[in-house]
C-alpha cells in the first residue's frame, strides 16, 4: 500500500476502533444521508430538460415520428397525443433529421383544401359539395388555431341547397367552438374579429349568422348580435366606472374614505345616424346679380281699358275721354346663400345619466347635501336638459359586513399566531430532543472514558506500555480499545526513535537509504 494512503487509513481504523456503537451508528447515518443526497443531486443535474419537438401533430404524423425516434434510440416523452418532447440539446438536430426524412408535420395535411386533391372523376356532385364544405371548415380551423390563446377550433358550416325555381333563399350560417388555453380570456374585439373572419370567408354569410362558443359552454357571440352587444356592454361599463371613480375620488377627499357611495347609470345609444340640413340666407349688403325695368305710356282719344292687365306685377290707370295709359315693371334678382350641413352621429352617444349618492351620517360630515349635489353634478358632467338626474341622501351605513370582515381577519391572525407558536414548540421540542440525545451519549462516553484522553496520558510514557498491556488483558471490555491505543503508541515510539536517529546520525541514515534505493532498483 502506498505510504500516502497508509497514514490516513491507519488513522481511520484507529478512530473507528475507539468509537462507541452509538457514535458509529450516527456516523453511518450521516454517511448514508450524504451518499443519498449526492446521488439525487447528481441525478437531478444529469437529467435532461425536455422541450417540444413538434406540437399539434395529427395521429399519423405523431406515430411516424415516434417510430423514427425509437429506431434512432432517442429518449422522448409524450404530452397528450399531439406533442412530442425530446431533450433540449437535441431539439434542433432532430428537427433537421426529421425534415431530411420527410417526417416534418404539415399543418392541416389531413384537412383543408388538401381534401380537394383526393377527388376522382367519378365523384358525384353531392360528394364534391360535401368535400368542399369539409375543406372550407378545415381551412377555417387551421386559421383560428393560429391565433394566440386558441388551442383547437372547430367550425361547422350550414350551407343551404341552391334551388332553381326558389326565390326566397336562406343565408348560410356557421358555428365556431373554441378550446382556449388555460388562463386565456378573449376580449370582445377578438371575438368580433373571429366572427368577421368566418363570415368573410364564406360567400353570402353575414356576421349576424355566426355563433361563437368556447368549450366551457360560454356563449361568446350569439347569432344576430351585429355590432357586438358584449362590446357595447363593455363600453357602457367603462364609461360608468370612469364617472363613478371621478365622483368617488372627489367625495373621499371631502367626507373621508368609506363615508360615501356613488353609483352612476348611463343610457347610451350605439346607433349610427346621418342627417342633412339646408339653410338659406339673404345678404342685404351684396348688390343684386341682375335687374330689369319696363315702362309703357299711351296718349290719345278713346275709351280706356279697365281691369288688371296681367299677373307680372304691372300697374295701369285709365281715363275716359281722350284716354291716357301708363305701365311700369321692375325685376330685381338678389343673391341667396345656401348652406348644406351633413351630420354623422358616432355610436356611443350618452342619452341619459342618473347618479345616486349616499352619505354616511355616522362619519360626522357637515357638508350640506346641496353642495354635494352640485359638486357631483359637475364631476360627472350632468346635463338637466338631456334628462339627467341626481339624488343625494344621508343615512347611517351598516357596519355588519365590516365587523364580520374584521372578526374574520382577527380570527385568521389568531389562527396564524397559534399555528406559528405550535410550529415553534414542535421545532423546539425536536431540537431539545436531539440535544438531550447528544448530551446522554456524551455523558455515557465520558463515564466509559475518552480514548483520546487515555492516549494523551500515555503519550511519551513508554515504560508503562507493558503495564497497559497487562491491564488490558484483565479488562476484557476494554481490550479492543486498549489494543488500538497500544498500537498507536508503538507507532509513535518508532517514529520518535527514527527522528532521533536522523538528527544524531544523518550521514549514516542517508547511506542506509541510498543502499535501500539501490537494492530496489536491482
Amino acid at each position: 500500500m502506498p505510504a500516502v494512503l497508509a497514514g490516513p487509513l491507519d488513522r481511520a481504523r484507529t478512530t473507528l476502533a475507539t468509537m462507541t456503537f452509538q457514535q458509529k451508528a450516527v456516523a453511518a447515518v450521516l454517511v448514508l444521508g450524504l451518499a443519498l443526497g449526492s446521488f439525487f443531486f447528481v441525478r437531478w443535474v444529469t437529467t435532461p430538460t425536455y422541450e417540444p419537438l413538434f406540437s399539434n401533430l395529427s395521429a399519423s404524423d405523431a406515430s411516424a415520428i415516434r417510430d423514427e425516434l425509437d429506431t434512432e434510440g432517442v429518449s422522448y416523452q409524450l404530452q397528450g397525443t399531439d406533442t412530442i418532447l425530446v431533450p433540449k440539446d437535441q431539439v434542433y438536430s432532430l428537427r433537421l433529421s426529421m425534415a431530411g426524412k420527410g417526417l416534418t408535420p404539415q399543418a392541416g395535411s389531413d384537412s383543408g383544401y388538401a381534401l380537394l386533391d383526393q377527388g376522382g372523376i367519378t365523384t358525384s356532385e353531392f360528394q364534391q359539395q360535401t368535400t368542399y364544405q369539409r375543406a372550407l371548415e378545415g381551412e377555417l380551423n387551421n386559421t383560428l388555431e393560429s391565433m394566440n390563446g386558441v388551442r383547437t377550433a372547430a367550425v361547422h358550416i350550414a350551407m343551404p341547397k341552391d334551388e332553381v325555381f326558389v326565390t326566397d333563399t336562406s343565408d348560410p350560417t356557421a358555428s365556431v367552438l373554441l378550446d382556449l388555453t388555460p388562463g386565456t380570456d378573449l376580449s370582445s374585439e377578438q371575438v368580433q374579429s373571429i366572427v368577421n373572419l368566418v363570415a368573410g370567408s364564406i360567400s353570402g354569410m353575414k356576421p349576424a349568422d355566426v355563433t361563437v362558443t368556447n368549450t366551457d359552454g360560454q356563449l361568446l357571440s350569439a347569432a344576430g348580435s351585429v355590432g357586438g352587444t358584449s362590446g357595447q356592454s363593455d363600453a357602457t361599463a367603462t364609461f360608468q366606472n370612469t364617472l363613478q371613480a371621478n365622483a368617488q375620488h372627489l367625495l373621499d377627499q371631502i367626507v373621508g374614505p368609506g363615508n360615501s357611495i356613488v353609483t352612476v347609470a348611463a343610457t347610451m345609444n350605439f346607433d349610427q345616424s346621418q342627417s342633412t340640413a339646408t339653410t338659406y340666407s339673404y345678404p342685404v349688403e351684396i348688390p343684386a346679380t341682375s335687374e330689369a325695368t319696363t315702362s309703357e305710356t299711351y296718349t290719345g282719344s278713346g275709351t280706356g281699358v279697365s281691369g288688371v292687365l296681367g299677373t307680372d306685377g304691372t300697374t295701369g290707370a285709365t281715363t275716359g275721354g281722350d284716354g291716357n295709359y301708363d305701365k311700369n315693371s321692375t325685376t330685381v334678382n338678389n343673391p341667396i346663400n345656401t348652406t348644406v350641413t351633413n351630420t354623422v352621429s358616432t355610436p356611443g352617444q350618452v342619452e341619459r345619466l342618473t347618479v345616486a349618492v349616499a352619505l354616511n351620517t355616522a362619519g360626522g360630515s357637515t357638508v350640506p347635501n346641496g353642495t354635494i349635489q352640485d359638486l357631483v353634478s359637475q364631476a360627472v358632467s350632468l346635463d338637466p336638459a338631456r334628462g339627467d338626474a341626481i339624488t343625494v341622501s344621508s343615512m347611517a351605513f351598516s357596519t355588519a359586513a365590516a365587523d364580520a370582515a374584521q372578526a374574520g381577519i382577527a380570527a385568521a391572525n389568531e389562527a396564524a399566531a397559534s399555528e406559528q407558536m405550535w410550529s415553534m414548540v414542535k421545532t423546539g421540542a425536536i431540537v431539545g430532543g436531539l440535544l438531550l440525545v447528544l448530551l446522554l451519549v456524551w455523558l455515557k462516553n465520558r463515564k466509559k472514558g475518552d480514548p483520546d484522553e487515555d492516549y494523551e496520558e500515555l503519550d511519551g510514557d513508554y515504560d508503562d506500555l507493558e503495564a497497559l498491556q497487562v491491564a488490558s488483558t484483565r479488562d476484557a471490555g476494554l481490550q479492543s480499545r486498549t489494543a488500538a491505543a497500544v498500537e498507536a503508541m508503538e507507532r509513535q515510539r518508532l517514529r520518535g526513535e527514527i527522528t532521533n536517529m536522523i538528527e544524531s546520525q544523518p550521514d549514516a541514515v542517508a547511506s542506509t537509504l541510498r543502499g535501500w534505493l539501490a537494492e530496489s532498483r536491482t
